[in-house]
């Protein structure tokens, strides 16, 4: 994260304990300006998976976030198509110390705010699953976070927590005001539908079961009724274009994910070809090199698509396990310099640089890096799993081969109810059908990629950074 602001309330620190009736990790315990308790909960670690000490530092930026700090200012997100409360930190500028002001006023500039503020820090996202919304559920994030640590993913994922916050806060500061800024645009109108679903549960819970609806709304209300809790995290990125996401933006999910699967970097994971070739093929069979060029117009090289390849087996593979109802159009990137130095490769994050500026060789290469911030849509027996129905993952051809033992390991531990499994059913507030769902689809890719491996097809070479030094040397 890039910043980290001080609790102003008294914070109590716990050990792993259940935060609340559906939660299991360390609780960080704040009371609401109407004597309400909130809890903010780094969820216990998946074990056997491996954290970074930046993972664990923004799990603590996170819950030291105080929703009642005077450097804080919170604003309904009023863009997209999910409802989230949006945290600014507002220590310094023209609002500095004036929360009620920069809420008042920033708030309805949506986007803006954050160029007003010091900085946009988190956003709190809810779940929200009615017919006229988009579908998010809280778990679906911080499994995303957990178990892209596990199988130690090159795809960026961001650090994730649980967090409650008081209803009539939510209410009163962030979901009216919603509910009111969207309404009549009809490009906002799913966003529109999840506030105005925030604001009728609130009063009245059961408003919230109607037909088309999943769940109820214990999936944001707490069991005492006092609070609505979500994800709370810090992600950040520039959406790819059909190079990534496929051609097809605004359509059914069907007409995406058939454009995404017909994406230059899924269709050279499915040629049975030597990596080169399958890059070239990929790229070949996806369409002219013009039309497929990124966002700055700069051509495909093959050491970019080697990179994305490893990245959108890592993405394929998690999506079937968990569900994911809505990847094309969600996948984003971070421009960094590489180049090699004394045989090792040299990664810096581009800021407005370009090759040969200050420590940066002439020669150094930018690529992109996938980012997948927006991770809501999965978990849920209801949700639609694309990439499941069209067994995706038995089409790939390349894969790596310290991933594909994390994942026959992790379908070993599922079935003999080891460890992990015990996490997964304890830790997250998923119920048996969500368990059960997730250790099914795991055995279907693991059994999925073992039968490509034992009939000679599937080519463990997505080595990404060894096909870099050996391109580029």
């Amino acid at each position: 994260m890039k910043h980290v602001i001080l609790a102003a309330a008294i914070i109590i620190l716990a050990p792993p304990v259940h935060a609340t009736d559906v939660v299991v990790g360390k609780a960080t315990s704040y009371q609401s300006y109407n004597g309400v308790l909130e809890a903010c909960t780094r969820i216990s670690p998946l074990p056997t998976a491996k954290f970074s000490k930046d993972d664990l530092s923004d799990e603590a930026a996170l819950c030291d976030l105080d929703v009642y700090s005077s450097d804080i200012a919170i604003c309904p997100k009023i863009w997209s198509t999910s409802a989230a409360i949006v945290f600014y930190d507002i220590s310094e500028g023209r609002f500095k110390d004036d929360r009620t002001g920069f809420q008042t006023k920033i708030c309805a500039g949506g986007k803006i705010a954050k160029y007003v503020a010091k900085d946009e820090i988190a956003r709190l996202k809810f779940s929200v699953n009615q017919a006229t919304t988009s579908a998010t559920f809280t778990p679906s994030s911080l499994l995303y976070y957990h178990f892209s640590r596990y199988f130690a993913f090159t795809t960026t994922v961001p650090v994730a927590v649980w967090r409650s916050i008081d209803k009539s806060v939510l209410l009163n500061e962030v979901a009216l005001g919603g509910a009111d800024l969207t309404a009549g645009q009809d490009m906002l109108a799913m966003n529109h539908a999840a506030w105005n679903t925030i604001v009728a549960a609130i009063a009245q819970p059961k408003s919230y079961e109607v037909d088309g609806s999943y769940g109820t709304a214990a999936d944001f209300l707490t069991a005492d009724g006092l609070a609505a809790y979500g994800t709370l995290y810090d992600g950040g990125g520039t959406p790819y274009g059909p190079e990534m996401n496929g051609a097809v933006a605004f359509d059914t999910a069907e007409a995406r994910y058939a454009s995404f699967l017909q994406s230059p970097v899924v269709l050279a994971l499915s040629t049975d070809l030597p990596l080169a070739d399958a890059i070239a093929a990929g790229l070949a069979q996806a369409g002219s090199s013009q039309a497929l060029a990124t966002a700055d117009d700069a051509p495909i090289t093959p050491v970019q698509m080697a990179f994305w390849m490893r990245e959108m087996a890592e993405i394929i593979m998690l999506d079937t396990i968990l569900a994911q109802q809505d990847r094309p159009s969600n996948i984003d990137y971070r421009e960094y310099f590489y180049w090699q130095e004394n045989g090792k490769i040299t990664r810096k994050r581009m800021r407005n640089q370009t090759p040969g500026d200050g420590d940066i060789p002439a020669d150094a290469v930018i690529l992109k890096r996938s980012r997948l911030n927006d991770n809501d849509a999965a978990g849920r027996i209801e949700y639609d799993n694309h990439l499941l129905k069209s067994n995706t993952i038995a089409a790939l051809r390349h894969f790596d081969a310290d991933l594909y033992a994390r994942l026959q390991d992790l379908n070993n531990d599922f079935q003999t109810r080891g460890q992990i499994y015990l996490w997964l059913r304890d830790s997250l507030g998923l119920d048996d059908s969500q368990v059960d769902m997730i250790v099914a689809n795991t055995a279907h890719v693991a059994t999925a990629l073992k039968a490509s491996k034992d009939q000679g097809q599937l080519r463990f070479d997505l080595d990404a950074e060894a096909f870099f030094m050996d391109t580029t040397c």
